[in-house]
């Protein structure tokens, strides 16, 4: 066993003396706290159902159609003699009091 000398300024009855200290690393005490905090988050939704009723008038204007053609054939006959013009045909149907072969009679 080692034995540490004494000091020297150690006499009787009593001495004190003070030591250099001894630092330990710091101990680390962690206290955790936990705040809650409820926070309501409300979202909100309506369905409204709607029924539509809709009444749709159909009108209809039926309409009918025809046709009709005249057709009209003359033939003339060209006396003898100095040439003389041929008459137009007529713009539209029979002429008004033209024969049976479209020669008028007086």
């Amino acid at each position: 066993m080692h034995c540490y000398p004494r000091p020297h300024v150690c006499k009787m009855p009593t001495t004190t003396r003070v030591l250099p200290a001894r630092v330990a690393p710091t101990q680390q005490n962690i206290i955790e706290k936990t705040c809650e905090y409820i926070v309501p988050e409300i979202y909100p939704t309506h369905t409204h159902n709607i029924t539509n009723h809709v009444y749709k008038h159909v009108k209809s204007f039926p309409q009918t159609y025809s046709a009709s053609q005249t057709i009209a054939n003359q033939q003339f006959v060209v006396p003898p003699g100095p040439p003389r013009p041929v008459p137009a045909p007529p713009a539209y149907g029979p002429v008004a009091g033209a024969g049976l072969f479209g020669r008028r009679f007086r």
